[in-house]
Order: structure tokens, then sequence, then C-alpha cells
């Protein structure tokens, strides 16, 4: 079944300059429309980004919203207000969550499936903080090695794999 891959690159990226975009695109864009949003989030106000993202996702019912980084928050605020109907579902590479200390992170409603992807080696999150948030309301998958920007993006193809695989049965 097709399926929608929405991918949300970092703060410090463009949807052409990332590594983990490129990596999905490749992977994926044969058997599922990707699409990499420039959100231009050193550009635009979080009203801004969010409208924007709202525009962009919602065409998309049952898209799977991967995000990487500050991208990573972005997939998961979408996730959580835009309406449950769309049968979205999210996959979280190291989120970042420090970006808008003024806004609060709401907690995941109830139904909305999400991955949680995370490097123990991250130097920019606090991968155990993430791990505590998501502990009881999604599948965390936490790996030794792999830094912020994760150097080998196979764990990251595996993720956004099965992910597609578990949340279409």
């Amino acid at each position: 079944m097709q399926r929608t891959i929405i991918f949300l690159h970092g703060k410090q990226s463009t949807p052409e300059g990332s590594g983990s975009g490129k990596a999905i695109r490749e992977h994926f864009s044969k058997e599922h429309i990707v699409l990499i949003p420039d959100y231009k989030p050193l550009e635009r106000t979080h009203e801004e980004i969010e409208a924007y993202l709202k525009e962009c996702i919602s065409p998309h019912p049952e898209a799977l919203i991967v995000g990487i980084s500050l991208g990573g928050y972005w997939a998961y605020r979408m996730a959580c207000i835009l309406p449950t109907n769309l049968g979205l579902s999210c996959v979280l590479l190291n989120p970042y969550f420090y970006n808008y200390p003024e806004i609060e992170v709401p907690m995941p409603p109830a139904g909305i499936p999400i991955t949680v992807v995370v490097n123990l080696d991250d130097d920019l999150i606090n991968p155990q903080e993430v791990i505590k948030r998501f502990q009881d309301t999604a599948t965390i998958r936490a790996f030794e090695t792999g830094g912020h920007r994760f150097k080998d993006k196979t764990p990251i193809v595996r993720e956004v794999a099965t992910a597609l695989r578990n949340y279409t049965e």
C-alpha cells in the first residue's frame, strides 16, 4: 500500500541538504510518496511554521511524519494538534524540544502511533530525557552510537520501514 512520508529536516538543514531526508527519499520514493517541505525554521516564527505545516500535512491523511532534531519536534507537534481522524503517525529522530521554551510541548494524544529513535551519544539533546518523556506512549529505539545527525542512516531507514509496516496493519 502506497503511503505518504513527510520528512521534516532539522534547524540547520534544508530539504536538499539533509542526509537523513536524502536516505529516506532514495530508499522509499519508488513505493511511496516522499515529501520534504522547506518549513524554513531559521526564518519563520513558530506560528508561521505551524500554519505552513498544517497546509502541507492536512491533504495527506494517514501520512507518516518523520522528523529529525527540530523536525522531530515539528513532526510530534503536528501529529498532536491536527485532527486525529487524519490517521497520522510519526517517527521522531533525536527530537529537539528546546527551541521554543515559551511553548508547552503537548502530551501525546491516545491513538497516535509514535516511534522515537535516539542515539545515546547525542551531544545536542538529552536522550534519557526524551526516553522518559515517551516511555509510556511510544515505541522507543535507542542506539549506543550515531550522534545527533545519525552518522549511519541504516537505523533511520529500518525504523521508517518498520513504522510503515506496523502503522498500516
